[in-house]
């Protein structure tokens, strides 16, 4: 028998990307897959684990520069100065370049457990994160500013362009209606960047729900798996506990983009799972920037199995920011799957509010066999892939 409380002692600690923490929690999972005689290996790859405290401060640095620009009459040097604000994080979120990201750069693990039959022809992926975060704003409260991202980005531009024109006309109107338009981007960019800046200041998010939880789950899966239990035929399980999603997804971009596709696979990502409410499944995920449908014959047999296993199924839910939208980015039907408090709903994550309090223990074991169920339904399926 599994003893889950052991589990989530190790995953209910806070442990922000590039942490000692972050670090210990990685051992302390090889070392519980040890214990068990469960094979395992390791991905490695460049991790940049401040990644958001750099786009947050490049954020408030570079607009402010604008700004600056707009009311010293700078002219010209307006455009540059905007331009490379807003490459700056631009790139590093939408196109994974490290421009203004690369501080403090280290080594990631992903921890892959990986069961595979002779003569496999199929593959599913079933994934979480053991990393954590803190945030200034809680989900919903931070989506205020992000739904302004886009008049960001436009007012940064006009501003960029008002520098010259300021300098052409040479008016006292124009340069005043310049200095006015700045308030509403500083307002947003100091907004913005304090948010991501200033997180791991706080009282730290124990990560026991987002996404401790769910990588119990797997590991549970793993145990039950290893001994035997079930094993679908002709499909290679792929159980991947991924660091970085708290940072763009990095760990599951780097899994994604380094390795091989012999088989045709598809992937099932868990997020914040063994809450008191209804399980559910995201109709899209994705990143700041883009979004795209999770694959509807995925939700449909993930709903199956939850009815199987409790009498009702997963309900559809909105928009996630997941694991998930890596596999879909790169052409892998995928899913997200999770459940929500009574209370807080899909809210109170990347806070001390999430904390082992908010973990139904017996709904980990009750999500093992929700998983045994689905792979019986996936794997005897040909439309999934």
């Amino acid at each position: 028998m599994i003893d889950y409380r052991e589990l989530m002692s190790i995953l209910s600690v806070p442990r922000p990307n590039g942490s000692a923490a972050e670090r210990a929690t990685a051992r302390a999972l090889k070392e519980w897959l040890d214990r068990r005689g469960i094979p395992f290996r390791v991905q490695t790859f460049r991790l940049y684990p401040y990644f958001f405290e750099c786009v947050g401060l490049w954020l408030i640095l570079s607009r402010t520069l604008l700004a600056v620009a707009v009311w010293a009459r700078w002219g010209w040097w307006t455009l540059p100065i905007a331009l490379l604000g807003l490459l700056g994080g631009t790139l590093d979120v939408a196109l994974h370049w490290p421009l203004v990201t690369w501080p403090g750069a280290r080594r990631g693990e992903n921890i892959l457990v990986e069961f595979e039959p002779p003569g496999a022809r199929r593959e599913i992926i079933l994934s979480a994160h053991y990393d954590s975060k803190t945030e200034l704003l809680d989900h919903r409260q931070r989506a205020y500013l992000f739904r302004y991202m886009n008049l960001g980005i436009l007012l940064t531009l006009l501003l960029g362009l008002w520098g010259p024109l300021d300098d052409w006309l040479a008016s006292g109107a124009i340069h005043w209606i310049g200095v006015l338009l700045t308030i509403p981007l500083l307002l947003l960019a100091w907004g913005m960047g304090l948010h991501l800046s200033l997180g791991r200041t706080l009282k730290p998010s124990q990560g026991a729900v987002d996404n401790g939880a769910a990588c119990a789950i797997l590991l549970g899966l793993a145990e039950a798996l290893s001994q035997g239990e079930w094993l679908p035929p002709e499909t290679k399980i792929t159980l991947a506990l991924f660091t970085g999603e708290e940072v763009n997804m990095q760990g599951s971009r780097a899994y994604v983009k380094s390795r091989a596709w012999p088989l045709p696979a598809s992937a099932l990502n868990l997020e914040i799972m063994a809450q008191d409410g209804d399980y559910i499944y995201w109709e899209r995920d994705g990143d700041a920037f883009r979004s795209l449908p999770t694959t509807k014959s995925l939700n449909e047999m993930y709903a199956a199995a939850v009815e199987k296993v409790t009498g009702a199924p997963a309900q559809p839910a909105g928009l996630v920011n997941s694991d998930g939208g890596s596999f879909l980015f790169s052409g892998i039907p995928a899913a997200s799957a999770g459940t929500l408090d009574t209370r807080l709903g899909e809210t109170g994550f990347h806070r001390s509010t999430d904390n082992l309090g908010r973990v139904v223990m017996e709904r980990l074991p009750q999500g093992v066999e929700i998983l045994q169920a689905f792979l019986q339904s996936a794997a005897s399926s040909r439309n999934q892939l």
